[in-house]
């Protein structure tokens, strides 16, 4: 099984009208790859890859930074946001009952200029973020309102709930990820680059450096890799839209394995995580009782919960 390739050509950022029966290709060729897989790789987004490469490399500048002018920005320290700023090291588990995580990140969750970005330091940071952060918006609920029509449902039924996003009323994060060189002899048993997961929202947009390690697990059990496409970006169901979707569409665990021994390779990702609104109350659409309703700000506060300790 590999992970379909759906081409945006006609509805990418920018483009206002598309033909019905082009909306309706995109529509069958998200909801198979959603029933399926969970993932989908997207082409011609108008997201371009200079973009992209621009932001990682602004990024790298802020990871490369001594860490003791990195702890000012951590992700515990925002008042208005309890996921915005820097992660450090192993500090995150994405598999509970794993060790910590070998990546860092840093988080864009909130957009409003007047907290403190590492902007000195890293001329342009913000700027850069955020910019990202808005084409990734759009990207998604463009998305977001062919998943809806792809059901038979109204096109804003999901859209209607990411009225927030980029406010302190909706926890969408746009995390620039960075994987260190990997020393093996001091590896922990069973330790990751990102363990095990699935992803807790609505969908997720990643985008990677051409290094390796992104494996989706199959239906069948099995696990796929989930390479590096130059152009395109990956997309994925997270957990609340498939409790909304009464498990139409699926949330697929995914990780990042460790690089082979003596690879001292590093790599970067973005991930643009969607979430519905905090006071968004999630039901199952086809009106089923399959899962009860949950609000999406408890939701996600649980599953960080998870991730970070309690």
């Amino acid at each position: 099984m590999e992970i379909p390739i759906v081409n945006l050509e006609g509805y990418m950022l920018g483009e206002v009208n598309i033909p019905p029966e082009k909306r309706q290709k995109l529509c069958s060729g998200l909801k198979t790859a959603f029933t399926e897989v969970g993932f989908v790789y997207l082409e011609n987004t108008g997201i371009t890859q200079q973009e992209v490469d621009e932001v990682m490399t602004i990024s790298k500048e802020f990871f490369d930074l001594p860490e003791q002018m990195k702890l000012p920005f951590s992700r515990s320290s925002y008042i208005k946001s309890p996921n915005h700023g820097w992660v450090s090291l192993e500090r995150e588990k994405l598999n509970p009952s794993g060790a910590g995580d070998l990546k860092e990140a840093f988080n864009t969750s909130l957009l409003c200029p007047d907290i403190k970005w590492p902007c000195e330091d890293v001329p342009g940071f913000r700027d850069k973020q955020v910019s990202f952060f808005m084409h990734c918006k759009e990207l998604s609920l463009r998305i977001l309102r062919l998943m809806g029509l792809s059901l038979g449902l109204d096109a804003d039924v999901f859209v209607s709930a990411h009225k927030q996003i980029g406010t302190d009323e909706n926890g969408s994060t746009l995390r620039t990820l960075y994987y260190p060189p990997v020393d093996s002899e001091h590896v922990k048993e069973g330790q990751l680059r990102c363990g095990e997961h699935s992803d807790y929202g609505s969908i997720t947009l990643v985008f990677q450096s051409p290094e390796g390690g992104l494996q989706v697990l199959s239906r069948s059990g099995q696990y796929i890799s989930a390479p590096f496409i130059p152009g395109t970006v990956l997309l994925n169901i997270a957990d609340l839209m498939q409790r909304w979707t009464s498990d139409v569409f699926t949330s697929a665990i995914h990780r990042v394995l460790l690089p082979p021994p003596g690879d001292s390779s590093t790599r970067q990702s973005l991930a643009y995580f969607v979430q519905p609104d905090d006071e968004a109350l999630i039901t199952c659409c086809d009106g089923s009782n399959k899962y009860p309703p949950v609000k999406s700000g408890d939701y996600l506060m649980e599953r960080f919960r998870e991730s970070y300790g309690r």
